[in-house]
């Protein structure tokens, strides 16, 4: 039996280096830095660390930061295309937790102003703005949320369970991760330098990417790139710790490059989650 093809057949991103695949790729060409002093909320600090903080003003007013970068990117990806999507599937990893710190700030004890609180809540208001009917899936696993998430569809789209998945990823700076970085000693105070011999650690940011994947059938004239293969694996080792081999991410790598039924050599391009810390680069 012959294997469904997954194609690629939309995009659309927003980071701290641009508004849009296109500025954003052209951000990356002239290596352009998106790394700055927080400014979204107070810190203790006399000197707020560097984040990857988006500066745009957004046109969007009455939902929280993680929905407005998801919905832009969706838009992005979504732009060519009229059609539902029948299933939208999104990795997250502290959801509307931004709106809830506010909200405990302030005292506001409105049950209407927790229905964003959820990390389920991004895919959802996704879904809904998209009419999707489908299935409607959250992924949060940390740092790997967005990747599980295309692993996720892919099975998806082979099974047949649908035949176009809009997928992907979005998280806003928020104190949690902020505050809980920077107590593990995880920030690097002048901003993470991966695979530097003299790095310090990480550096927190927010962002949102956005795909249209699409069956072989439905295929458009334009896609981008097919899915090949992909790997999920669980490390398993320590709660914020990783293999000292990288024994979960090796094994992630090898399922992908089975999947695709291809060989290492194929490979012209790794794309690294290089994140400065010791442990993880």
């Amino acid at each position: 039996m012959t294997r469904v093809r997954v194609y690629i057949a939309g995009m659309g991103l927003v980071s701290p280096i641009g508004h849009g695949l296109s500025q954003t790729k052209d951000s990356i060409k002239k290596a352009k830095k998106g790394i700055k002093p927080l400014s979204l909320f107070p810190t203790p600090q006399k000197e707020p660390l560097p984040v990857g903080e988006i500066s745009e003003s957004f046109e969007i007013n009455d939902i929280p930061r993680t929905h407005k970068l998801a919905l832009i990117a969706a838009k992005e990806a979504m732009a060519d295309f009229e059609d539902i999507p029948d299933a939208v599937v999104i990795g997250v990893t502290t959801g509307g937790m931004a709106i809830t710190e506010e909200h405990l700030r302030t005292g506001n004890r409105d049950p209407e102003s927790f229905k964003y609180h959820s990390t389920g809540s991004v895919a959802d208001y996704i879904a809904r703005e998209y009419q999707c009917k489908g299935p409607v899936i959250t992924i949060s696993t940390a740092c790997s949320s967005g990747t599980a998430a295309v692993k996720i569809a892919l099975e998806m789209l082979r099974a047949g369970k649908a035949k176009k998945i809009l997928v992907g990823g979005a998280d806003s700076l928020c104190r949690l991760t902020y505050y809980g970085f920077n107590s593990l000693q995880l920030i690097d105070p002048d901003g993470a330098r991966p695979l530097d011999r003299n790095r310090q650690g990480m550096s927190v940011g927010e962002g949102a990417a956005m795909m249209l994947l699409v069956a072989d059938e439905d295929v458009p004239d334009n896609a981008i790139a097919e899915i090949l293969g992909a790997g999920l694996s669980c490390d398993a080792y320590h709660p914020v710790a990783p293999h000292p081999e990288g024994e979960g991410a090796l094994q992630a790598m090898l399922t992908a490059i089975k999947d695709a039924d291809i060989s290492p050599s194929d490979i012209d391009y790794v794309n690294l989650h290089g994140t400065g810390t010791l442990d993880n680069d």
